[in-house]
């Protein structure tokens, strides 16, 4: 039987403040977290250790009472979180193998064939996974380092959806293909600490029990417990959704078609989720922030920065935004990310981006400007589709390549994102104007955009393609109205 326990064994990916790129053990995380710059994975797996690595701080630690109380919060994290990880009730628990407790792992049937462990991550060719990238499905003889098994048990338990037949439930981290907004710090010590809640958000958003207890902590998932497992703060941190058992080689692991079944938004939230609301029919809907592969996740950020100024109003933007944004930041490193399903739960891709927001970005007049800047954007990009049709229509062409306009002209803003949060930090340089009325660093980019967009599509060889490029550019550059 293979050992592998979390708390010793190095399995988390790490990058140092000096540049080393490691794999470091749950103890040796926190008691270098310091020294620690940030962690080093994808962005599903990187959301699930962050879940683990704050549930873990405030099982021992607890919450500040509220953001006025933080001052001092975690300063002895180094010392106090790896002598709980080590205490005699706490230690087995994280055992990836062995005849104990196991970690994120129930007792389950053996009598049919096991699944392979690389059914664990979502990438590799396993049964039904694509082999884009991966062409060793087949190999039996196939096994996946126990570091490696560890990160990848941890990610499936909180994301994986609708896996197995007559299964209806899905990890907490997979609702509404959410966008996950994390804060980010110089260290990973920081980077835990501003992503925990205070007492009185728990009280607010989470069981009445309070900030409850881990699933390692619970005996059994059953009664009262099961409330604490999947409806407390610190039990949803870190799911178990899906009850299952690894092979003592590795190779693979039993599956049973239940688990434990998380509340999903409304009944519960997500400490990491921005709420929307949408209007259809004159009807408004309460929905979480969705990723979307054909959407740039800097076109939402207003809406992740919406914060409440009562405490009857709604808390839109995530948690740990909100609580820090009490605290006097100027400015906030955050990571989005997401893992991106289609309707039928297929895993289609992951997305992760990082932005620096300034504090004007969590205005009212900040928060305008910006989406005032996406806004024309969006408004460039239908000219753009326009002018394109309009060039097609001029050659015959029935389907002018609109789509790969659109994409270009989008790829080329990704870049240019920050341009516009530096308006937003520096208001003076649109110079009292609209956008689109002045020569504003983003006017300029998004109008420089649309015109390599329509160029890259549109091409002026002959008499007949130039008489159509003509055409076209006065639906992309029509002429101003004159005012009355």
């Amino acid at each position: 039987m293979n050992t592998f326990h979390l708390v010793e064994n190095p399995w988390i990916p790490v990058r140092y403040r000096d540049g080393r790129n490691v794999l470091v053990s749950l103890e040796a995380a926190f008691r270098e977290s310091a020294e620690i710059a940030d962690l080093d994975c994808a962005p599903h797996e990187r959301i699930s250790l962050m879940r683990l690595l704050v549930c873990i701080t405030q099982a021992e630690l607890g919450a500040p009472d509220t953001p006025d109380d933080w001052d001092g919060f975690g300063d002895d994290i180094e010392t106090r979180v790896p002598a709980y990880l080590c205490r005699e009730d706490i230690f087995p628990h994280f055992n990836l193998f062995g005849d104990g407790p196991r970690f994120l792992q129930v007792e389950v049937p053996s009598s049919r064939d096991p699944v392979k462990s690389s059914k664990l991550i979502p990438h590799l060719a396993t049964g039904n996974n694509p082999t884009l990238f991966d062409h060793d499905g087949c190999d039996e003889d196939r096994r996946l380092h126990l570091s490696r098994m560890a990160l990848a048990l941890l990610s499936f338990q909180c994301f994986y959806p609708l896996y197995g037949a007559g299964y209806k439930g899905k990890g907490p981290c997979v609702d509404g293909n959410m966008v996950h907004a994390l804060l980010i710090g110089e260290t990973l010590k920081q980077t835990i600490l501003l992503n925990c809640l205070t007492a009185d958000w728990v009280r607010e958003y989470f069981h009445p029990d309070g900030i409850g207890r881990p699933i390692w902590e619970l005996k059994s998932a059953v009664g009262s417990e099961h409330l604490l497992a999947t409806k407390s703060y610190l039990g949803r941190m870190v799911p178990r959704h899906r009850d299952l058992k690894l092979v003592a080689d590795g190779s693979g692991f039993y599956l049973q078609q239940c688990g434990l079944e998380y509340p999903r938004f409304e009944e519960s939230r997500e400490p990491s989720a921005t709420v929307v609301v949408i209007t259809k029919k004159e009807v408004a809907e309460r929905r979480l922030l969705p990723a979307r592969l054909g959407r740039s996740v800097w076109r939402d950020l207003h809406l992740m920065t919406v914060l409440r100024q009562t405490k009857n109003e709604e808390a839109k933007a995530p948690m740990a935004l909100q609580i820090q944004s009490q605290r006097g930041f100027e400015e906030f490193h955050v990571w989005v990310g997401a893992l991106v399903t289609d309707l039928k739960a297929k895993i289609l891709d992951t997305m992760e981006s990082t932005f620096p927001l300034p504090r004007s970005m969590f205005t009212e007049a900040g928060r305008a400007r910006y989406e005032a800047g996406v806004l024309f954007a969006e408004g460039r990009s239908n000219q753009l589709y326009g002018a394109v049709k309009q060039y097609g229509s001029s050659l015959k062409n029935e389907f002018p390549p609109t789509d790969e306009a659109k994409m270009h002209f989008w790829h080329a803003l990704d870049q240019q994102s920050g341009t516009l949060l530096e308006i937003v930090r520096k208001p003076a340089l649109m110079g009292g104007l609209s956008f689109g009325e002045g020569s504003d660093p983003w006017t300029l980019a998004v109008r420089q955009a649309a015109r390599d967009a329509y160029n890259s599509v549109c091409p002026r060889q002959t008499p007949r393609q130039l008489q159509a490029y003509a055409a076209g550019l006065k639906v992309l550059n029509p002429k101003p109205k004159k005012k009355k």
